[in-house]
């Protein structure tokens, strides 16, 4: 049984209890999932603040029990406070045990995940030395140790990781990378964040100059190569394009006429049915007359 379901059943028994011993022969049927949840909320509540909202409490209560509010709220105080008691020792009680599990239970496999585990395969070499000569080694880990002495030719952790980070970080060494995937658990973007913030506080382990100047003295190459890769990585060609004959859909309404003409002359490019029209004896009629002058 875990703590959550044992603290389930302590608050449903104490519950019980307590309405028997002041409502007798109430109906317990009613109690559900929902009652033991309020009840929690509100233990927790008073592990918080001493001065919980009794009066809600009881006005809650008594939807369920018709006579729950004749109890009297000091009775009610007093049984919730032994409650919340009761549940914080088991709650100590649990974490202490939890705190006096040793260090020397826990495994590597347990840490890492095991997806995670990648076994680097032998070397030519090691695979023709004889059995007689092969001496395995066998590494002592404390609780104070920090694991360098591993033999890295046996297995390697998130390698994959590494080089990808390391791709996208070539200033940075390779210790650094490998410890920060590490810290992530091989989560790439979490590693990338803790490389960022160490570059930004000024933590961050630079690599060998001379190492950089000879990888980016390797990788030089002109534009028309690096234009050739770009074009061959990333662009997509449609072979079959030419050979693919363009068949628009005929639509199946005329499309509407929307230049209108009048005495052979276009009147409107939007398709009114109606426009206005002005004839030139109105225009004259309605220009000012000049005053004739004696």
């Amino acid at each position: 049984m875990t703590n959550i379901e044992q603290q389930h059943e302590i608050v449903k028994n104490s519950l019980f209890e307590f309405v028997n011993l002041h409502i007798p022969g109430a109906d317990l049927s009613v109690v559900d999932d929902i009652v033991l949840s309020y009840v929690i909320s509100i233990l927790e509540e008073a592990s918080q603040d001493p001065y919980f909202d009794v009066d809600g409490f009881v006005e809650m209560m008594s939807a369920y029990f018709s006579d729950f509010s004749r109890i009297d709220p000091a009775t009610i105080c007093t049984w919730i406070f032994q409650l919340e008691n009761e549940l914080s020792k088991l709650t100590k009680t649990d974490n202490g045990d939890a705190r006096n599990l040793s260090l020397n239970n826990l495994s590597l496999s347990d840490i890492i995940p095991e997806v995670k585990l990648r076994a680097r395969p032998p070397s030519v070499s090691e695979s023709t030395e004889p059995a007689q000569t092969h001496v395995k080694r066998v590494q002592h880990l404390s609780e104070t140790s920090d694991g360098g002495s591993t033999d890295s030719s046996s297995c390697d952790f998130f390698s994959d990781e590494c080089d990808v980070l390391q791709e996208m970080f070539p200033e940075s060494s390779y210790l650094e990378v490998k410890h920060c995937i590490t810290i992530a658990k091989g989560d790439i973007d979490s590693a990338t964040q803790i490389l960022l913030h160490r570059q930004e506080t000024g933590q961050s382990l630079q690599a060998n100059s001379s190492n950089l100047q000879g990888a980016k003295s390797a990788t030089v190459i002109d534009d028309a190569e690096l234009k050739n890769r770009i074009i061959a990585r990333y662009s997509y060609v449609d072979k079959n394009a030419a050979n693919r004959e363009y068949k628009p859909v005929v639509p199946k309404v005329e499309p509407k006429k929307l230049v209108r003409y009048r005495d052979n002359k276009i009147v409107s490019l939007k398709g009114e049915r109606y426009t206005e029209v002005r004839r030139d004896d109105e225009a004259e009629l309605k220009k000012p007359k000049k005053p004739i002058c004696p």
